[in-house]
């Protein structure tokens, strides 16, 4: 039975029943939550008890990634002599975060630093000669390169033909041949014994801080206590989250911490990014997902980087609220030209109605939010789309996939046609030459139908478990619910389903969306009502919702300093009891 939203048949996870019964009993959670963490694998007490308790003594020690000794060797030489270091970021809220992190605790270790983080549209992702150049210029002997450089063999070469060292630290996946660098930190290296794979560029950053101040520590560098790198979590929690890496494992801890560290001692920039994005008191990782990354990423993708960059690593509040109101205004550059280009790709999609997969290119198209736009060109599709932006002889852009298409498979069989490519199964990079665009359409689009022999399938919508509203309105679960955060990729938050409901009321808000008053058919005593918000659903403020079952994710609404349940709706369809 296909959805009256998403258009998708949905599934129940097929529960536990027996565990989740004692598991719940044991705990004193809620059936629902309980079922949730089955779902997510933690089926212990145990596991359980340490997932909610994610407390940073449970980090894995930094010494354990291949290499890091050879970095923080040489990095303590050049304490110990004063170098200066230059370092090399990239354009995204990610390489941004962990450019300033180095930075900051570089200097507050006593060096010397420069930066360098390239234009997005006229130099593009990774290590390049201008940049090491002009580290050569300031007489850096020393180069660190932050979320890059893993793949830039040449690039790095090229940095010891000038005399300078480097230390490589990445968190995408390595090619055959590492740089020859003093050392190439990577959690996915193939020899990397460090078991949690899925850092962020920033969360690399910070190991390798971490590292620094244990070897400085141990040598008896510090005249008192140590640096207490905790501060820096702020960085680590936006760039993670931004970067869309999973949240579990170390990712959990690292960005629970930092929530902790913006919700109550945020430094000036980002006190001065949580105004502008009209945030107050306890953070969420919503809010670095949706209010604070996509300003961060604003500047490199309409502007340039460095305006991110400073104000991250300034220190008055005054000049910090001057540049959090600039990337204010990129961000809203940012969302016209998304919503320019998604309108005119949309049309075109919709003239060559329906096909395996779109490969659309246009002049003046803005590199740095093509990836975006094929987002939401997929949203309407249904299939992969690949948006290019032609810039003479060359095509450069993003490609997003569906989740039943291995985009970076099918684009991988074109790979002799490519400049370069790179990415993953949900998204990816190419650069090609203009010549080649026809054979690559034609290719591609095979590739695509080969995987889909028998057409694409709409996913099923995956539900944690059917549940009576009833639950969600007890005092205990908003703290337990509360306890469960922060959500993202990896550890999706609850999906649950109701199908007994009554509507006290319903209007639209905002930009078009639908909020409505719920309850129990047969309410407790004191069950107050639950409010559900449908984004960009208020054209169904007036159909009737009777004999309808609904998909909501829970979550948290804090505002005025109170907080409360309020669910999402993700998706609503006729019930399968239901009989008119």
């Amino acid at each position: 039975m296909s959805s009256l939203i998403l258009k998708r048949p949905w599934s129940f996870r097929k529960p536990k029943e027996n565990l989740i019964s004692e598991l719940s009993r044991t705990l004193s959670f809620p059936r629902s939550l309980t079922a949730f963490l089955v779902n997510r694998g933690l089926e212990s007490r145990e596991a359980i008890e340490d997932h909610l308790t994610p407390t940073l003594s449970r980090l894995t020690d930094p010494f354990s990634m291949k290499d890091m000794d050879r970095a923080v060797d040489r990095l303590a030489r050049a304490v110990v002599n004063k170098e200066k270091v230059g370092i090399f970021g990239d354009f995204d809220a990610d390489g941004v975060t962990a450019c300033a992190l180095v930075s900051l605790f570089l200097q507050e270790l006593g060096l010397e630093t420069f930066h360098y983080i390239p234009h997005r549209e006229n130099e593009g992702y990774g290590l390049n000669q201008s940049g090491i150049d002009w580290f050569a210029s300031k007489g850096c002997k020393l180069m660190v390169s932050v979320d890059c450089g893993i793949t830039n063999v040449e690039e790095v070469n090229y940095a010891a033909s000038l005399g300078m060292d480097v230390i490589v630290t990445d968190h995408h996946q390595p090619h055959e041949f590492l740089p020859k660098a003093i050392a190439c930190i990577d959690p996915k290296r193939a020899d990397c014994a460090f078991p949690f794979k899925e850092l962020s560029g920033v969360g690399v950053a910070f190991y390798l801080s971490w590292a620094l101040r244990r070897n400085l520590h141990s040598s008896g560098f510090f005249r008192g206590s140590p640096p207490n790198l905790k501060k820096y979590l702020d960085l680590v929690a936006v760039g993670t989250v931004a970067d869309m890496m999973p949240l579990y494992k170390e990712n959990r801890i690292l960005v629970s911490a930092g929530l902790q560290v913006l919700s109550h001692d945020p430094r000036p920039g980002m006190k001065a990014l949580m105004e502008a994005a009209g945030l107050s008191g306890s953070v969420s990782s919503f809010d670095l997902a949706f209010r604070i990354g996509p300003r961060l990423n604003a500047a490199g993708r309409v502007h340039h980087a460095d305006t991110a960059f400073h104000l991250l690593v300034g220190k008055e509040h005054s000049r910090a609220l001057e540049l959090a109101k600039e990337l204010h205004q990129y961000n809203q550059e940012r969302q016209r030209q998304e919503r320019q280009l998604l309108s005119e790709v949309l049309e075109v999609i919709k003239h060559k109605g329906e096909r395996p997969a779109h490969v659309l290119y246009g002049s003046g198209w803005r590199k740095g939010i093509l990836g975006l736009v094929a987002s939401k060109a997929v949203e309407y599709a249904n299939c992969p789309v690949i948006l290019l932006a032609r810039d003479g002889d060359t095509l450069t852009g993003s490609g997003r996939a569906p989740e039943e298409v291995d985009l970076f498979s099918a684009i991988g069989s074109c790979y002799d046609l490519f400049l370069r490519f790179g990415g993953h199964r949900g998204a990816a990079g190419v650069k090609l030459p203009f010549e080649k665009i026809d054979e690559f359409i034609k290719r591609f689009e095979k590739a695509v139908l080969e995987q889909l022999s028998r057409g694409i399938q709409p996913v099923d919508l995956k539900i944690d478990a059917e549940v009576d509203l009833a639950e969600l309105t007890t005092g205990s679960y908003l703290q337990i619910l509360e306890q469960l955060e922060p959500f993202g990729p990896g550890y999706e938050p609850p999906l649950f389903s109701a199908r007994d409901f009554v509507i006290n009321g319903a209007k639209v808000v905002g930009q078009n969306h639908l909020k409505m008053s719920i309850q129990p058919v047969e309410p407790a005593d004191g069950n107050p009502c639950l409010e559900l918000l449908a984004w960009g659903h208020g054209d169904k403020v007036d159909i009737s919702w009777n004999g309808i079952e609904l998909a909501f994710t829970p979550s948290i609404n804090r505002w005025n300093g109170r907080k409360s349940v309020q669910l999402i709706l993700k998706d609503a369809r006729k019930s399968p009891s239901f009989k008119q």
